[in-house]
């Protein structure tokens, strides 16, 4: 790392309004060898290095610039991780390579490991081995990575879930608080004003999605309802209840329930052998997966802004939406008869699917 500390001492002096003199005379040297740290002719003694950190209220190593570089850093090891992660075994197995060598430089560093669990998670998947040596190295960073964020939790849960795992599981998510004692619940009845409005509807989206989600869950895993119109009518109805609460004009981040909801439609209509309804499923989806892709640079979409009367006054809820694929639509057509996988492969309509 190249050292400029003489600009660094010069940069906060002038930020504080302060002159050269004013920091010699804090220091007990000459305003002459402060001219020269601040030209880069020389360095301050060690010694004093402290003491010129209080005076300007910073860290010595915000002194030496060394913050911005180590977040910097740490930052373009995870958009190289993130690139990996999306290709295809090898660039898997280089990631975590990659990110075990990181984490070496940055011990600890809580966003490496995440990238790192999540793709011994993704090779894991792929592994017939008992024990799972990746699944079991995912689990263990998710558990430290808990002691200190709750939203790790999820994954965890699940990586325990693929290991066969049920009784850790169970235990770790017992745990938890239940829906009563959520932040989200909690807050709702607290304010009448603005502020309640807030929270009323951060409620409503973090219940309503959660609810999707089990609704869901529960109706594809079920054999009689994953193969009949039963099924669908009931996810059709958490659509509609969607449709209801949030109106017509701003779905934001939510475009991502409405894509997974019309999928899960889809399936079970190619499960009843129902093609027409399987097609109308994917092409709903499909508009929504569109809108979602559109309205990820929309403030729309950053801020949780809403029009709908029981939503104006949502901010940010911090949802985590799944973060829609491609390969999600690739998977409903390998459900349908090749004459018509081949027709929707083949539309024009469908192009950003298959580029």
């Amino acid at each position: 790392m190249q050292i400029k500390l003489g600009e660094k001492i010069k940069e906060l002096r002038k930020r504080d309004g302060r002159k050269q003199e004013d920091l010699a005379n804090a220091l007990g040297v000459t305003a002459q060898a402060v001219s020269r740290w601040e030209s880069n002719g020389g360095y301050p003694d060690m010694s004093m290095i402290p003491a010129i950190a209080n005076y300007f209220h910073t860290t010595i190593d915000a002194l030496f610039g060394y913050n911005n570089d180590r977040d910097k850093k740490i930052k373009d090891y995870i958009q190289k991780g993130n690139r990996l992660l999306t290709g295809n075994d090898s660039d898997i197995a280089e990631c975590i390579c990659f990110m075990k060598e990181a984490l070496v430089e940055f011990p600890a560093e809580p966003e490496l490991q995440m990238c790192l669990a999540y793709a011994l998670k993704l090779k894991g998947l792929k592994e017939t081995d008992k024990p799972n040596i990746y699944l079991k190295e995912a689990a263990y960073l998710y558990e430290e990575l808990s002691k200190q964020n709750n939203d790790v939790i999820i994954p965890l849960l699940d990586t325990y879930s693929m290991m066969g795992e049920y009784d850790k599981a169970e235990k770790k998510a017992l745990e938890q608080p239940k829906v009563r004692m959520s932040r989200e619940v909690l807050l709702a009845p607290l304010f009448n004003e603005k502020n309640g409005k807030q929270y009323q509807g951060e409620a409503i989206l973090s219940l309503l999605h959660e609810l999707r989600y089990a609704i869901e869950f529960a109706v594809t895993k079920n054999e009689k309802l994953a193969n009949s119109k039963e099924g669908i009518d009931i996810l059709l109805s958490i659509h509609h209840l969607y449709e209801r609460i949030f109106g017509e004009k701003c779905y934001g981040k939510f475009h991502s329930d409405f894509c997974m909801n019309y999928l899960s439609c889809a399936r079970i209509a190619c499960n009843i052998k129902d093609y027409d309804n399987a097609l109308k499923y994917f092409d709903s989806a499909f508009i929504h997966y569109t809108n979602y892709l559109e309205l990820q640079h929309d403030e729309c979409f950053k801020n949780d802004h809403f029009d709908a009367p029981l939503l104006t006054s949502v901010n940010n809820t911090a949802i985590p939406v799944v973060m829609l694929k491609s390969e999600y639509f690739k998977d409903i057509l390998s459900c349908m008869p090749e004459d018509i996988s081949s027709q929707i492969r083949t539309n024009s309509r469908y192009i950003t699917l298959f580029n």
